[in-house]
């Protein structure tokens, strides 16, 4: 009799390997960590070198296993296929990749009719783009893996329209907020992909889901996170440590008969 595969297996990473892209910004992080705390070596991509390469010592630290840093922008093809090439050079090979670059341009949240060309291409480029070349140049080697996993990050604002009374006297840090154009755009553009990714490299043996978060504290006023609250099923934001667990499913075995999906962890806020 065959010896049934026991669950914990399956969800285990160790000696797979990782590439996070985005890995100084609000998710990045939880994302590295959960990869190292499953055994998964990684290697973290950001455009701010300092704060990669201090959250990468961290994570290291706290997980006893190899996590690398990159300064990196997205965008550039020249350095995607750098860090690729590293990554497959120090470690033998790719098995995991998450694309989760994003960023916030200086006129990131002016309003829709005077919304700036330059923030519109740059926004769309990092995400967008961004995802396209880190994919591309890593498609041979997730090939080889045998067990190859990609996992984009979208957004709710990627599956729904956003509510423009919730961000009626709402801040972020020391900017008045909203959900800009640009990012519902890019945020839907990932799941497009995702699901064509899914669709197109089955034959090759390589899985392409995506997660798609509701909103995370970070930052956020009262006024917004009240409102915010309000709005949601369960009452509240969710905690940055909550989309951990969708990761390690998604890059894992225990998800092995899944691809084109898109995983949404938003407290039911899409449910409606």
């Amino acid at each position: 009799m065959n010896e049934p595969v026991r669950l914990k297996k399956l969800f285990d990473l160790s000696g797979r390997r990782a590439i996070v892209t985005g890995s100084a910004n609000i998710l990045g992080p939880e994302f590295a960590a959960a990869l190292a705390e499953f055994g998964a070596r990684v290697a973290m991509v950001d455009v701010d070198g300092a704060a990669v390469r201090d959250k990468a010592a961290r994570i290291a630290a706290e997980h006893g296993t190899e996590v690398r840093a990159f300064e990196a922008d997205v965008t550039d093809e020249a350095a995607a296929a750098r860090v690729v090439a590293d990554v497959v050079a120090h470690w033998g090979g790719l098995d995991v990749l998450v694309n989760g670059a994003a960023c916030k341009t200086p006129e990131y949240f002016k309003p829709f009719d005077d919304y700036p060309l330059a923030d519109w291409s740059r926004v769309l480029d990092v995400i967008l783009t961004g995802t396209f070349l880190f994919t591309k140049h890593a498609l041979p080697w997730l090939e080889k893996s045998g067990h190859g996993a990609i996992v984009n990050i979208s957004s709710q604002y990627g599956v729904v329209g956003p509510d423009p009374a919730l961000y009626e006297g709402s801040w972020y840090l020391d900017q008045q907020i909203n959900t800009p154009p640009v990012y519902s755009a890019a945020k839907a553009g990932v799941v497009g992909f995702t699901r064509y990714m899914a669709t197109t490299l089955a034959s090759r043996g390589i899985r392409a889901n995506c997660i798609t978060p509701g909103g995370v504290a970070s930052g956020q006023n009262d006024v917004f996170q009240a409102r915010y609250a309000e709005r949601c099923p369960l009452g509240r934001m969710a905690r940055r440590e909550e989309l951990r667990g969708a990761l390690v499913y998604l890059a894992s075995d225990a998800s092995s008969f899944v691809t084109g999906h898109n995983l949404v962890v938003d407290g039911g806020w899409t449910a409606r």
